[in-house]
C-alpha cells in the first residue's frame, strides 16, 4: 500500500519534470540519430564517388533533409548501389524524389537516378533524368549541379558513340569546375575527354589530357582517380603497341583498386592484362585473367564489362584456333552492346566476327561484316575503327585477287592511322601494300 500511495501522490511538479526529461531525451536521441544519418549518407556519396570516378555524383541538400522517412530512403538508395542494386536503387530515389522540397535536392536525385539508369545501360531514360536536371540546375543558377549533369550526359553520348556530343558536355563541364574552382571535377573532366579522344582514335589529344588529369590527380592526393588516369594512359598504349609500358600501368592499377576496393576497377584491370597477354601469346594467363574480369563484370551487373571481357575471350579463342568458340563469345557480346545501345561496342563485336569469317574463308560473310562495321564506325565518328575496317575489307580483296580495291583500301586506312599515331598498324598496312606489289 505504501508503494502504491508513494507513487500516486508524486507532485504534480515532479510528474511534468519527469515529462520534460522524458522528452528531452527522446529529442537528443533523434537529434543524435539524425547527424549519424546524415554523416552515413555523405559518407555513403563520398564512397560511390571513389568508386565511379569517371562520373560526377552531386549530393548538395540531400544531407540536410530533415524528414526520417526521406532519410531513411536515402540511406537504403546508397547502400543497395555499393552492391550494384541499380533497379533498387532507382526505386528508393524515386519515392525520395517525389517527397523533396528544394531545388538542389531536386537536381540531386535526379542525377543519381540517371546514373543509376547508366549503370543499367538504359540510356534514354538516363539520358532524360539528366536533361530534367539540367533545366532545373540553368533556372537556379547551380554551376556545380549543372556541371555534374553534363559531366553524366558526356558519358551517356559516349556509350552511344556519339563523341562529338560527348567532347562538347565534357568540355562545357571542365569550363564550369575551372570556374568554381573544383579541382577534382576539373581532373575528371580532362580524363573524360581523353577517353572520348582514344575512342575517336586521336591518341596524342587522348594522351594530352590524360597527362593534364594525372598531374592535378597527383597534386590534390586523390589516389582513386590517379588509378583510373594511368589505367587509361595503359590504354593509348597498349592501340600504340607498347606492351610493356602497358603491362606495367595495368598491374599498378590493378594493386590500387584491389587497395581500395574498387570491384569494377579491378575487373576493367584484369580484362586489360588479359588483353596484354593475348597479344603477346600467353594465352593461358590471358585466360586466367578475363575468367576474373568475367566473374567480376557479373557480380557488379557491369553490363558493358562483360561485353569487353566476352570479346578478349572471342579473341583468345581465334587465336587458339577455336573458331566456333570465339564467334559464340563475339555473338554473346553483339547482343550485349544491342541490349544496352553502345554502337561502339556493337561494331567491335561485328569486326572480330569477320575477323572469324575471314580466317574461315568464307569472305562474303566476311565483307558483310566489314561493310556493317565501316558504316557504323564512320557514324559514330570513331577513326580508328574506320581504318581497322577499311584493313580488313582490303585483306578480303587481296584474298580474292582483287588488287586494285584492295590498295584503294589499304592506302585509305594508312591515311587514317598516319593522322592519330597508330605507328604499329601504320608499319603493318605498309607491308600489305608491298606485299601487293609482289
Amino acid at each position: 500500500m505504501e508503494l502504491v500511495l508513494t507513487i500516486i501522490g508524486v507532485p504534480l511538479a515532479l510528474f511534468g519534470a519527469y515529462v520534460g526529461i522524458k522528452q528531452i531525451v527522446r529529442w537528443n536521441r533523434e537529434t543524435w540519430e539524425k547527424k549519424s544519418d546524415r554523416e552515413e549518407i555523405r559518407k555513403g556519396f563520398e564512397r560511390l564517388q571513389n568508386d565511379i570516378r569517371g562520373s560526377n555524383l552531386y549530393s548538395d541538400g540531400l544531407a540536410e533533409i530533415p524528414e526520417r522517412r526521406r532519410i531513411r530512403l536515402l540511406r537504403h538508395g546508397l547502400e543497395v548501389m555499393q552492391n550494384y542494386k541499380y533497379s533498387e536503387a532507382v526505386a528508393s530515389f524515386r519515392e525520395c524524389l517525389g517527397i523533396s522540397k528544394t531545388p538542389e535536392q531536386m537536381v540531386a536525385l535526379l542525377i543519381i537516378i540517371g546514373y543509376c539508369f547508366s549503370c543499367l545501360h538504359r540510356l534514354n531514360e538516363a539520358e532524360g533524368h539528366f536533361k530534367e536536371a539540367e533545366v532545373i540546375a540553368r533556372e537556379t543558377n547551380n554551376s556545380e549541379g549543372l556541371s555534374s549533369v553534363l559531366s553524366n550526359m558526356g558519358g551517356v553520348y559516349e556509350i552511344r558513340g556519339e563523341f562529338d556530343k560527348a567532347i562538347e558536355h565534357c568540355e562545357l563541364a571542365l569550363k564550369i569546375k575551372r570556374e568554381i574552382g573544383d579541382r577534382e571535377g576539373e581532373a575528371r573532366a580532362l580524363g573524360n575527354m581523353g577517353i572520348v579522344y582514344r575512342q575517336k582514335g586521336e591518341l596524342g589529344k587522348a594522351m594530352e589530357h590524360y597527362e593534364l588529369a594525372l598531374k592535378i590527380r597527383r597534386e590534390i592526393g586523390d589516389r582513386a582517380g590517379e588509378a583510373i588516369t594511368l589505367g587509361n594512359m595503359g590504354v593509348v598504349h597498349s592501340v600504340k603497341g607498347e606492351l610493356d609500358k602497358a603491362m606495367e600501368l595495368y598491374q599498378l592499377v590493378l594493386r590500387m583498386n584491389i587497395e581500395s576496393g574498387n570491384r569494377r576497377g579491378e575487373g576493367g584491370s584484369l580484362v586489360n592484362i588479359g588483353n596484354v597477354y593475348r597479344n603477346k601469346g600467353e594465352l593461358d594467363k590471358a585466360t586466367e585473367h578475363y575468367q576474373l574480369a568475367l566473374k567480376i563484370s557479373r557480380e557488379t551487373s557491369n553490363r558493358r564489362g562483360e561485353a569487353a571481357v566476352l570479346q578478349g575471350i572471342g579473341l583468345m579463342y581465334k587465336e587458339k584456333g577455336e573458331l566456333d568458340r570465339a564467334i559464340e563469345n563475339f555473338q554473346l557480346a553483339l547482343e550485349i552492346a544491342r541490349e544496352i545501345g553502345d554502337r561502339a561496342g556493337e561494331a567491335n563485336s561485328m569486326g572480330n566476327m569477320g575477323v572469324v569469317h575471314s580466317v574461315k574463308d568464307e569472305l562474303d560473310k566476311a565483307t558483310e561484316y566489314y561493310e556493317a562495321v565501316f558504316k557504323i564506325e564512320k557514324e559514330i565518328g570513331r577513326r580508328e575503327g574506320e581504318a581497322n575496317a577499311l584493313t580488313n575489307m582490303g585483306s578480303v580483296y587481296a584474298v580474292k585477287g582483287e588488287l586494285d580495291k584492295a590498295r584503294e583500301h589499304y592506302e585509305l586506312a594508312l591515311k587514317i592511322y598516319e593522322e592519330i599515331g597508330a605507328q604499329t598498324k601504320v608499319e603493318t598496312v605498309r607491308k600489305n601494300i608491298n606485299n601487293l606489289k609482289k
